[in-house]
């Protein structure tokens, strides 16, 4: 009897004490746990309501101490590639003839709305060369956007529908920094170009900009910035699939080439465009999710542990002030 109840208790104290240690890791309500993050579920809106949120969080990103040296990255790579991009960009047109990749970038018109006395059109690529700038035009990056949210709505997926919003999310964030800069800038694009390298025409007529674009649009690339915001998101999200950092990489870098071949940027107009996309992308992924606590094993006050005597087997218990 006395080492059935001793087993007893035994079974009671490790029950007990794991049912203790399960109930450390409480999620997050309505959170669900991939590898070492919980995922909420994001409302319909909340894209538009991290907005605020995110800029705030890309100036504590870039005023760290740790940032400094990518900051200086990206200014020198720019300034060293503005010195050379008339010659990087005839390099490529060169590469594309002997490639055979049209220089290209309209797009076929598959249909088009009505919109206050103009039109808004949707379009598809009719060749390689417009096919290859289409990878960052925008509506690629919102089709992986639905891509994730029906997958996440039919599996109940919280790390997928945080993808899908923050992919949107990433985009408008980057795009109106993108905006800004292009608007005080003033780049000529490599095919209109009026001098080596493109003219700068720095806070332009904004009347003027929005009847003639190409004279004014070159930097940064919002193409590069898109494409790189969509790509840091997916990545860091499911960095468990090795697969996706080579495939991405070698998006970008077609992407960045096929701009140049169609004279549509300057290889200066890359690095500013990429650190934009990696921040914003990276902003609205940590903003998206809450890191696991490891589960801390605490001791309990109360212990039990087998004991063998003379008499035979039984249970000591010991009590820790």
């Amino acid at each position: 009897m006395i080492r059935r109840r001793a087993l007893g208790v035994l079974l009671c104290a490790c029950l007990l004490s794991s049912l203790g240690a399960a109930a450390q890791e409480s999620a997050p309500a309505q959170a669900q746990r991939y590898g070492d993050y919980y995922y909420g579920r994001p409302k319909i809106y909340t894209f538009i309501t991290q907005w605020p949120g995110d800029f705030v969080g890309f100036g504590r990103l870039v005023y760290q101490k740790e940032a400094i040296p990518w900051i200086a990255a990206t200014a020198g790579s720019t300034a060293l590639l503005i010195w050379k991009d008339q010659y990087l960009v005839d390099r490529a047109y060169n590469l594309g003839n002997r490639l055979g990749i049209p220089h290209t970038t309209d797009q076929k018109t598959l249909f088009s709305i009505p919109v206050m006395g103009d039109s808004f059109a949707f379009g598809a690529p009719s060749d390689l060369g417009n096919g290859l700038y289409f990878i960052g035009d925008g509506w690629v990056q919102m089709g992986l956007a639905g891509c994730f949210l029906g997958y996440g709505w039919l599996d109940s997926n919280n790390r997928a529908l945080q993808t899908s919003s923050e992919i949107v999310e990433s985009l408008l964030t980057s795009g109106s920094v993108v905006q800004v800069l292009k608007h005080v800038t003033g780049r000529e694009d490599p095919i209109l170009a009026t001098a080596p390298g493109g003219r700068w025409r720095f806070f332009p007529n904004q009347t003027d900009y929005h009847q003639h674009v190409p004279k004014y649009d070159a930097f940064p690339s919002g193409h590069l910035a898109a494409a790189t915001a969509a790509f840091t998101v997916i990545q860091e999200n499911y960095s468990g699939y090795w697969v996706l950092r080579p495939v991405g990489w070698t998006l970008l870098a077609v992407l960045g080439f096929q701009m140049m071949n169609n004279g549509v940027h300057w290889a200066g107009d890359y690095p500013l465009a990429l650190a934009l996309g990696w921040s914003f992308g990276h902003v609205a992924v940590q903003r998206g999710r809450t890191a696991a606590k490891p589960i801390a094993q605490t001791p309990s006050a109360l212990e039990f542990s087998p004991m063998l005597t003379e008499g035979g087997a039984g249970v000591m218990a010991r009590f820790k002030f």
